[in-house]
This record gives structure tokens, sequence and C-alpha cells, in this order.
């Protein structure tokens, strides 16, 4: 039998965790699918219907026997209209996690290095490392917020990238504008993850005009509810979309969530509703958990939040909200959370669920 020769770095590459499903979550607790509440992905809980019922009335036009215009010009005007710059500086890619790759992939390379500054999303070092880079990581203060002093002091020779994320997760805050500021202006590229900005507003956005090494990241899965359409996009200056534009995909993106996207970005009130009833339900829940002793949250600029317990592990709470079939996200794997869980915000019903469960559980 032939074998394969592969790249010798996967013998010992750990994947990204991939979150299971609802139905393997319910067969692992012993419960049916309706009875299990996921708060782990961050993702909006409303469906827009009104979206998906526009979107049938023009499904047969929708010329999917052939490919999509490879420039995606019209969605990004779209999006160009709805970030105030020019579509030129606008790149569409399939969910963000490409828009991610294809940034990367035009910075990082074999030996290079890239800085995170720890704890955020995991994704990024896995793509780092896929690229044949290495990581280098700075801690975040003791109130999460970015170590800027240790990032700068961190670049050395191979540094390439520093990576941010703003909110970030999963701790939920901002990057520092004025510290920002300094760090580009260094030949460095600095790419900033902005997946949750609907919930904030806060952006760097205004500053891509300005420095070519600012790469944006954003997504319409969160605050749009379109997780499973499976789009992203990256906001840079038109000099570097160009040169994005040479490695991403031709046609990762298909005709219909182009249409999608495009309906979901001229209807923005059904956007900044959901934004505001999660502000308000993050709001009520946080005042609800503050209640309850032997727990706190932290404080978020998103959609989700950090949660610490002062008497169990977060990898005990994870075990014992599973077995009520409420579904968060442990993180007490990472340095420095081991007290921790995440949890996004869902629906008053939904949240009113997690608030009794977290009363047993504090109370075992």
């Amino acid at each position: 039998m032939c074998t394969v020769r592969l790249r010798e770095f996967l013998g010992s590459f750990k994947p990204y965790k991939w979150e299971p499903s609802t139905e393997e979550i319910a067969k692992e607790v012993g419960k049916g699918v309706d009875e299990i509440i996921r708060f782990d992905t961050n993702t909006s809980p409303v469906l827009s219907v009104d979206w998906l019922q526009k979107l049938s009335t023009i499904l047969e036009s929708i010329k999917i026997n052939d490919y999509p215009d490879t420039s995606y010009s019209k969605l990004r005007s779209s999006l160009a209209a709805y970030c105030d710059c020019d579509s030129e500086e606008v790149l569409v890619a399939n969910g963000a996690d490409e828009a991610l790759l294809v940034a990367f992939s035009a910075v990082i390379g074999e030996g290079s290095e890239a800085i995170l500054s720890t704890p955020t999303y995991s994704y990024y070092q896995k793509l780092v490392e896929i690229l044949g880079g290495r990581v280098v990581e700075v801690d975040r203060r003791e109130d999460f917020s970015d170590d800027i002093d240790t990032i700068s002091s961190s670049i050395g020779k191979d540094t390439r990238m520093i990576i941010l994320c703003s909110p970030n997760n999963p701790t939920g805050n901002l990057v520092n504008r004025r510290r920002l500021k300094e760090l580009l202006t260094m030949d460095i590229a600095i790419l900033i993850d902005e997946a949750y900005f609907e919930y904030c507003g806060d952006t760097s956005r205004d500053l891509i005009k300005s420095y070519d090494n600012l790469i944006i990241t954003r997504t319409m899965s969160k605050a749009f509810g379109l997780a499973g359409l499976r789009l992203g996009y990256a906001l840079s200056s038109s000099t570097t979309i160009s040169i994005l534009n040479k490695i991403r995909p031709p046609n990762s993106v298909g005709a219909i969530p182009q249409q999608l996207a495009e309906i979901a970005l001229h209807d923005q009130d059904w956007m900044e509703k959901n934004v505001s009833q999660t502000i308000a339900e993050k709001e009520r829940v946080s005042k609800a958990i503050a209640a309850i002793e032997g727990v706190e949250s932290t404080p978020s600029h998103s959609n989700f939040m950090l949660l610490k317990f002062s008497q169990i592990t977060g990898a005990e709470a994870y075990s014992r909200l599973l077995d009520l079939g409420i579904v968060v996200r442990d993180v007490s794997s990472v340095r420095g959370l081991e007290k921790y869980i995440r949890f996004s915000v869902g629906t008053s019903g939904q949240n009113n669920k997690l608030l009794d469960a977290l009363i047993q559980v504090c109370s075992k």
C-alpha cells in the first residue's frame, strides 16, 4: 500500500477543537435534542425568518448553474456602504475564518512569528502553525486588557504579524486605540478581529486609509444571525486588499449566500433590534448572576460573558451544567481561566433556564 508523505508538523499538531453537534451532546447526557440549550457558540439565538422569506421569492432567478461573479462586486459595494469605506477596501470571504486564512497566508510563512495576546480565539494559533509559523504568546493583564508594552518588546526579527481581537473572545474587552496606533507605526502586519463589533460599535475601521499594515476581519455570523451562511469579510487599504486578492479562492462564496447577505445588509433594522435585545438581556443576566453566591461575571463588550466560580473549577461547572442540558464553553484548560466558563446570551426564556441551572450548580 502506498503512503502519503505528509508535512512533518502534523505528527504533533493538535487541531482546533470543534463544537460537537446538539445531537451528539444529547446522546452523551441521555436527553432529547429539544432538552439541550446551547450557550457555547456565541451566535444569535434568533432566526430571521423574514430574510429567508424574501430569499425564497427570488430563488428561481439565481443562476446556480453558473459561477458567481468572482469579484463579488455587488456584495462588496453593499458591505462598503455598511462599513463606510470604499468597495476596493473590502474582501469577501467564506466566513471570517477564511478571511483570516487569506490574511495570514499573505504574511506568515515557514519560520516566521506571530504575536498573540492570550487568552484569545484559539484558531489563530492553529492557522499560524498550519502555515509553518510560530506563535509568541503574550499574557493579558489581570483585567484581561492587552499588554501592549510586552507585545512591543516581544517583536523580533522574525515577527510578521500581531493578532488582536476586539471585543476579544473569550474575555470581551476592547483594544486600546491609542496603544494600537503605536503598534501601527511598525513595519508589521496588525490584524484585528472585529467579529463582535456590532455589539459595542467600537472599531478601528477608520484607520485603514492611513495604515496599509492594518487588516480588520468581520463576520455576518454573530449580530446578523447568519452563522450558517458562512459570510465574512476583511477591511484594509485598497493596496493591501489588492494583495490579499492574489491569494483568496475565486469562488468560495456561493450565489445564494451572496443574495441573502444582500437582503440582510438592506435590512439593518432587524440586526440592530437583535443587538439591542441581546445587550438588554446581557445586563439583566449580569445583575441576576451578581445575586448568586459562588459565581461572578466579568464585564464584556460583546454578546458573551466569562463566569468565574469561587468553589469549583470551570470544568466542574461545565460538567454540572451539561447534566442539566445547559451547554456552555469550557475554557478552563486555558492558562489563567481555570475557574471560568464562557456563555453567550440567549433569549429571555433560555437565559432564565441558565440562571436556574447556575443556582443549582453553585448550591451543591
